[in-house]
C-alpha cells in the first residue's frame, strides 16, 4: 500500500517527480508512475492504487486542470476524504474543488525549508501517518572533486563535471534520451567519439594494411563496430542536447532520416542531395552550441544551475 498518490499531468511530470522524490525523502511511499500496465484498464489499476493510498495529492496547474483523468482521480480523492491538493504554476483549482485548500507550490524549486513545502508536506505526512513529520536533517556535504562520475554529482549542485565524467555519463544513459545536456557534456562526447574513430582506424590499417588505390584501411571491421557501439549513446546525448535548449528530441530522428536521404541521393548522382546534408549538418551545429536554456524545462531542470536538493 502506498502512503500518497501523485495526480498530475503528463506535462507536469518533473514537478511530479520532484514532489514525488521529496516526500519519499521523508519516508513516505509515493506512487506517481501511471503507467497502465498491458491488460488492465485504467479504472481497474488506477482506481485500485488510489483506494490502497492513504493521501490522493493533486497538482493542478494548466495542464493537469483540462485533463479529465485528473480531475476523476481528484474527484475520488476527495470523496473518500483524502484528498491534498497543490497548485504548481498558479492555476486555480477547477470547478468543484475550490472547497478543498490547495497548498501554493509555485514558488517551490525542491527547497527542504520553503514555508510553503513545508506546510504542504506536513499536512501529507500526518495525513499519511497519523504523526507529525520528521524535521529534515542537513545532509553532510562531499568533498569537492574535479573528477565526479554523473551518478556520483549530488542534488544541489550544478551539474560540472570533468571530461572523463561526461564520457561516464553517456555510457550511463546508453539509450536514454530523456533529461538535458549541456554543451560540455556534447562536446566532450563528440571529442570522445572522433578519438575512438581515429583510433579503430589505426587499428584496422595495422590488421589489414591500406589499399594503395584508395588510401583506405583494406578491412574496416574495428571501425564499423566502433561506430555501432558509439551509434546509440551519440542519439541519446544529441536528443539531451536538443532538449536542453527547449527543442523536441524527435528532430534529431528527422535530423538523421535526412542525412540518409542525403546520401541516397548523392549515391543516385543527384546534387540536391550534398546540399540536404550540408543544411541539415549546420542545423544541427548551430542547435548543439545555443547555450542552455535557463531554469527548467519540460525536459528537466538545467545541468548548468544549482538545484535544490529533493
Amino acid at each position: 500500500m502506498a502512503d500518497v498518490f501523485i495526480s498530475y499531468a503528463r506535462e507536469d511530470h518533473f514537478r511530479a517527480e520532484q514532489v514525488a522524490r521529496a516526500l519519499i525523502a521523508m519516508g513516505l511511499d509515493c506512487f506517481w508512475d501511471t503507467e497502465i500496465p498491458p491488460g488492465q484498464t485504467w479504472s481497474d489499476y488506477i482506481e485500485g492504487k488510489l483506494d490502497q493510498s492513504r493521501v490522493v495529492v493533486v497538482l493542478w496547474s494548466a495542464h493537469s486542470t483540462k485533463s479529465q483523468w485528473v480531475r476523476e482521480e481528484a474527484r475520488m480523492g476527495r470523496d473518500k476524504a483524502k484528498l491534498i491538493p497543490a497548485i504548481i504554476d498558479g492555476s486555480p483549482s477547477p470547478l468543484g474543488f475550490g472547497e478543498v485548500q490547495a497548498a501554493d507550490l509555485t514558488s517551490w524549486r525542491g527547497e527542504a525549508n520553503h514555508p510553503q513545502w513545508t506546510r504542504f508536506a506536513n499536512a501529507v505526512f500526518t495525513a499519511a501517518r497519523g504523526t507529525a513529520a520528521p524535521q529534515p536533517q542537513p545532509s553532510p556535504q562531499p568533498a569537492p572533486s574535479a573528477w565526479r562520475a554523473a551518478s556520483s554529482a549530488p542534488a544541489g549542485d550544478a551539474e560540472n563535471l570533468s571530461p572523463i565524467g561526461y564520457v561516464q555519463k553517456c555510457f550511463k544513459l546508453y539509450f536514454d534520451g530523456k533529461g538535458r545536456a549541456r554543451r560540455a557534456e556534447y562536446w566532450w562526447w563528440i571529442l570522445f567519439t572522433v578519438i575512438v574513430s581515429i583510433g579503430a582506424v589505426i587499428v584496422d590499417i595495422g590488421i589489414s594494411g591500406i589499399n594503395p588505390y584508395t588510401n583506405q584501411p583494406n578491412s574496416q571491421f574495428v571501425n564499423m563496430i566502433a561506430s555501432l557501439a558509439l551509434l546509440a549513446p551519440s542519439l541519446s546525448v544529441t536528443s539531451r542536447r536538443f532538449h536542453d535548449v527547449g527543442l523536441s528530441g524527435w528532430l534529431v530522428a528527422a535530423a538523421f532520416a535526412a542525412y540518409a536521404v542525403g546520401w541516397l541521393m548523392m549515391a543516385a548522382a543527384m546534387p540536391l542531395g550534398a546540399l540536404i546534408i550540408l543544411a541539415t549538418a549546420i542545423a544541427v551545429l548551430v542547435i548543439t552550441v545555443i547555450p542552455s536554456r535557463p531554469g527548467a524545462n519540460q525536459y528537466g531542470p538545467n545541468p548548468k544551475e544549482a538545484l535544490a536538493a529533493v
